[in-house]
């Protein structure tokens, strides 16, 4: 086991190395790719087969290294959701799904992973409340894993981002599941860092760049929920089950709040919310005049940044106002930027104004 945790990554970061670009190849033919337009930062087309590449170098990574065991079967329920959600994202990549009908096949995929086992069964003292009925168990688990699903999803809008926080989260993961003593489940993280590695090579590329697209971001959030779903049942019991509840959520924590922020701005204004916009945290930052790769590492420092605070509060003041500092981190940061989109607003709404008339 000891030599999967070097092995592994390195596998699957040259198998995404290569895949990728026979991918890349295939995607123009056939319309694979996410065409400009006047939500969009990039000016051509761009091949959205980054996900699948990933999901390729990672099973393929984990299948021959790995013995089909006890130890494996048990995540064939979260690989069966991620085979769905692959297939739906390559389709709505393609056709442009109806989004009431994928909410339907994310809240049926909830569904079933809750059936599998996988939920929330306690808060864990988080605002004093520990244990949860069975009808309460059964909402937050489907909330909680459509909306991470979509958070993600969303958050997937400049050059490195989705794949930077997924680098991230599962490093923290990775770290929880050695506390917890899965062994084999930190392998699958790592073997997940190694193609989001791959990834990042050509997403960030000039000539060779290509997108994670809805199939990559949907397949990852759903995985990412489901995991950190599951290393808080796993820690139940346990000493640091706080700690690994204070982990799982400052993983989660920036794509959701910020998909929280959004939807109710866009309800507040009498708009769906699931209507498309320039109004999330990406796009607050690049009304800044920062470059979009830059919005990514700022995007990603601010989740490290609030992943420690809770982290360092949590040590003297336990869960609750952990979160809670937390939650006040994010509101300053959106606070400010959204106050800069006004004067961005009223500056061109002057400019405009003080442009002369022509009167022939």
């Amino acid at each position: 086991m000891n030599s999967l945790y070097i092995i592994s990554p390195i596998a699957a970061f040259l198998l995404a190395y290569v895949l990728i670009p026979a991918l890349r190849k295939i995607a123009l033919p056939i319309g694979l790719v996410d065409k400009p337009n006047h939500r969009k930062v990039h000016a051509n087309s761009v091949p959205l087969v980054g996900g699948i590449g990933i999901f390729l170098a990672t099973t393929l990574t984990l299948t021959l290294a790995v013995p089909v065991d006890e130890k494996v079967l048990v995540y064939k329920n979260t690989f069966i959701g991620v085979v769905i959600l692959l297939i739906m994202g390559i389709l709505d990549d393609r056709l442009d799904l109806r989004a009431s009908l994928k909410f339907a096949i994310q809240i049926l995929l909830a569904h079933f992973i809750y059936s599998q086992g996988v939920k929330i069964e306690s808060l864990n003292g988080l605002f004093g409340i520990y244990s949860l009925s069975a009808w309460l168990q059964y909402f937050l688990t489907i909330v909680i894993i459509t909306g991470v699903v979509n958070a993600f999803n969303l958050m997937d809008g400049i050059d490195g981002l989705a794949a930077g926080l997924a680098l991230m989260g599962f490093g923290i993961f990775t770290f929880l599941a050695f506390v917890n003593g899965q062994f084999f489940t930190a392998v699958v993280f790592l073997t997940f860092i190694g193609a989001l590695l791959a990834f990042l090579r050509y997403n960030l590329s000039q000539n060779k760049k290509i997108f994670m697209g809805d199939a990559g971001s949907l397949m990852l959030g759903f995985v990412m929920v489901v995991s950190g779903l599951e290393l808080i049942q796993k820690a139940q019991g346990t000493n640091h089950i706080s700690a690994v509840t204070l982990g799982v959520i400052s993983v989660l924590f920036v794509p959701v709040f910020d998909a929280f922020r959004v939807f109710r701005r866009r309800i507040k204004a009498g708009k769906s919310p699931f209507h498309a916009d320039k109004t999330h945290l990406h796009h607050l930052i690049l009304m800044t005049g920062l470059k979009h790769k830059i919005a990514s590492v700022l995007i990603v420092s601010l989740m490290t940044f609030i992943s420690i605070i809770g982290y360092l509060s949590f040590q003297f003041a336990g869960l609750t106002l952990s979160i809670t500092l937390m939650l006040l981190v994010f509101f300053i940061v959106t606070t400010l930027l959204q106050f800069n989109e006004k004067l961005n607003h009223w500056k061109h709404f002057i400019q405009e104004m003080e442009k002369p008339i022509n009167l022939n």
